[in-house]
């Protein structure tokens, strides 16, 4: 039977290759960016595919290769400033190499997280990305059972063995702590996340040792990752309490920010009153009137850990050890504390 001919106006991997001189194969690695193929070649032909409307078929280049070139960024919440920093990092590296990716939310919720990662299997992604709310382990489960490779960011199962890139959170909530005594802070109030986060824990851990080491005594409230508004309730409570601070360390940024428009609506004044200090450095990512001192990692770096543990899983590591990846903190000072 005559094979069926080529619909008008579809280019194809031959007819670009027919136009540009190159051999097919070559069009195909440099469409997919591969550095095998040197640059100014791969600019040629995307100008050409470009030019001549070529679209990637998928389906087909899936089912000859046996992988989608897809992996799924699964977050707790994508509108949660510091994920959206991950994300947009992680998309355009995975993008630089030939992936696109697949962006699912969980609101923190286990059940929305075991959906989304089923979600992303049943689209047969290459890979997973995973920042797990921690309150269950099916998604884990999923993905193991149907051997797709992941990767936790952010976050660790200290008895599950896996590729994760976290911070140095115990480094961080130390060192954040020691800064604000430095600066004369008594009395510092921690305003957590859920103790179920290994970030959290270790978070806590330095917090309360830089505590003990100056003989000072722990103030901690936990706040629902989830929540919003979590901190106000907190704060409003400790203020029907009659509990006073000079210092606050947040588990994160965003709940710094929080503490410091209660505190700005209560008359109270930074640091000349209270003292500040966040952690995870989203002010390096906007431009807002207000110098929050934070716990910095290198972003990028971290990206780069995050990817390339994943892709060496999915290209064929897939014997190799566990790797759990820690990215170094320093403290970036400014006017809150």
């Amino acid at each position: 039977m005559a094979r069926p001919k080529e619909k008008s106006g579809m280019p194809t991997l031959k007819s670009i290759a027919e136009r540009t001189g190159y051999t097919a194969n070559t069009v195909s690695q440099a469409l997919r960016n591969s550095p095998s193929v040197a640059q100014e070649t791969r600019n040629q032909i995307h100008k050409v595919a470009r030019e001549m409307g070529y679209v990637h078929n998928v389906v087909a280049s899936s089912l000859r290769s046996g992988r989608t070139h897809t992996v799924a960024l699964v977050f707790g919440d994508v509108s949660n400033m510091l994920f959206a920093i991950k994300i947009r990092e992680l998309e355009e590296e995975f993008r630089k190499r030939g992936y696109q990716v697949l962006i699912l939310n969980t609101d923190e919720d286990p059940e929305l997280e075991r959906r989304a990662i089923h979600t992303a299997i049943s689209r047969q992604v290459d890979g997973v990305v995973l920042c797990p709310c921690q309150k269950g382990r099916e998604g884990l489960t999923l993905m193991e059972r149907h051997r797709v490779p992941y990767v936790l960011s952010g976050r660790y199962f200290e008895d599950e063995a896996c590729d994760s890139v976290v911070w140095a959170d115990y480094k961080g909530g130390l060192i954040a702590t020691q800064h604000l005594i430095a600066r004369g802070c008594r009395r510092i109030l921690f305003l957590n996340g859920p103790e179920m986060i290994s970030s959290a824990r270790e978070r806590g851990r330095g917090y309360r040792d830089a505590l003990q080491a100056s003989g000072l005594t722990p103030v901690e409230r936990s706040v629902p990752s989830s929540m919003a508004g979590g901190v106000r309730c907190a704060l409003d409570d400790l203020d029907r309490q009659g509990l006073r601070y000079d210092g606050i360390f947040a588990f994160s940024d965003l709940m710094a920010l929080e503490a410091a428009c209660w505190l700005m609506e209560h008359g109270k004044r930074i640091p000349e009153d209270v003292r500040m200090a966040g952690f995870d450095d989203i002010l390096s990512h906007m431009c807002i009137p207000f110098g929050l001192t934070s716990i910095a990692a290198d972003k990028r770096q971290e990206t780069l850990y995050a990817v390339e543990l994943l892709l060496g899983r999915v290209e064929g590591q897939s014997q190799r050890p566990a790797e759990r990846r820690t990215m170094d903190v320093e403290l970036v000072a400014r006017a809150s504390s």
